[in-house]
């Protein structure tokens, strides 16, 4: 029995068999095959390819999997972005259902790299993008295999990551045309994975999502004080506009888990090497075991 199934079973909140085991190196492979395409820019063929294979990924583990596509125009460059989000349901009878989600664009220029003659240069996106789509991956077949108490929907976003720093148009392009297109689906909160592969893993609540669902948050970190994951630091740091606003704006209590202290943030060193299986695997057993608890049934 390892460490975390014995606190579970110690803590009498969930027991082994309720917690399926999140697989960190099958996780970071993931991590890897989305940088083994390039970055992830929308409109080029690293984009097109990236697509193919998250969306057949997910496909494997469930039947009820689609493509959500849309198109944004940018005034600036003169170009018409083709974007898709990846839409992935388990238990989807479930009339009470949750939202995981990350996405998995990357970043056209680095303007933070320190070297000025790369700040043009597209960002691969390792921890920007490919982390939390890599928990997600491996969340969908863990899922596959053991199916969840309530409904769960995996949704990938796409443009989150275009926007310019000057102009507030252009940033999370995909959560917002998911959120206007939302109907009558109604999750009781969502998750939102972003950053969250660094190897030098802490994660503070985030302030929006502190000030707008603060009882989500405090379910998570309750979750991470009870699985012992250390690198879930329980007091508010960063403010960060990220996925989760378009879909506070429409009403889905939302939070982010972001890592926001990450120095190769928008530069050309955000690549595998600054990243760890670990923690995935943080992240990944905190998700699942939420997901799997009863008392999430609250919301």
């Amino acid at each position: 029995m390892t460490g975390f199934s014995l606190l579970c079973f110690a803590l009498g909140i969930v027991s082994c068999a309720d917690v399926p085991r999140f697989d960190a190196d099958r996780a970071f492979g993931d991590l890897i095959k989305q940088c083994d395409f390039g970055p992830r820019t929308p409109n080029s063929r690293a984009h097109e390819e990236a697509e193919d294979f998250l969306f057949s990924t997910l496909s494997s583990t469930t039947a009820f999997c689609r493509r959500q596509r849309f198109e944004y125009y940018d005034s600036l460059d003169n170009v018409t972005l083709r974007l898709t989000n990846i839409i992935a349901s388990y238990n989807p009878k479930a009339d009470r259902r949750i939202l995981l989600c990350a996405h998995w664009d990357s970043r056209p220029r680095s303007e933070n790299d320190p070297d000025t003659n790369k700040q043009n240069l597209p960002v691969l996106g390792a921890n920007d993008g490919a982390s939390g789509v890599a928990v997600l991956l491996e969340l969908g077949r863990v899922l596959k295999n053991k199916a969840p108490p309530l409904g769960v929907d995996i949704v990938l976003f796409d443009g989150e990551d275009y926007g310019r720093n000057d102009r507030q148009a252009g940033w999370f392009l995909g959560s917002y045309y998911f959120a206007r297109n939302l109907g009558s689906y109604r999750p009781r909160l969502a998750i939102l994975l972003d950053m969250v592969g660094d190897s030098d893993l802490q994660i503070y609540r985030e302030a929006i999502s502190e000030k707008y669902a603060g009882q989500v948050n405090d379910y998570i970190w309750m979750i991470a004080r009870e699985t012992a994951a250390i690198a879930f630091v329980d007091s508010v740091n960063h403010t960060v506009a990220d996925d989760h606003v378009p879909l506070l704006a429409h009403g889905v209590k939302a939070i982010d888990i972001i890592d926001f202290d990450y120095p190769c943030w928008h530069t050309q060193e955000d690549t595998p090497d600054k990243c760890s299986s670990q923690s995935l695997a943080v992240v990944g057993n905190v998700i699942l075991a939420a997901v799997f608890d009863k008392r999430m049934r609250k919301f």
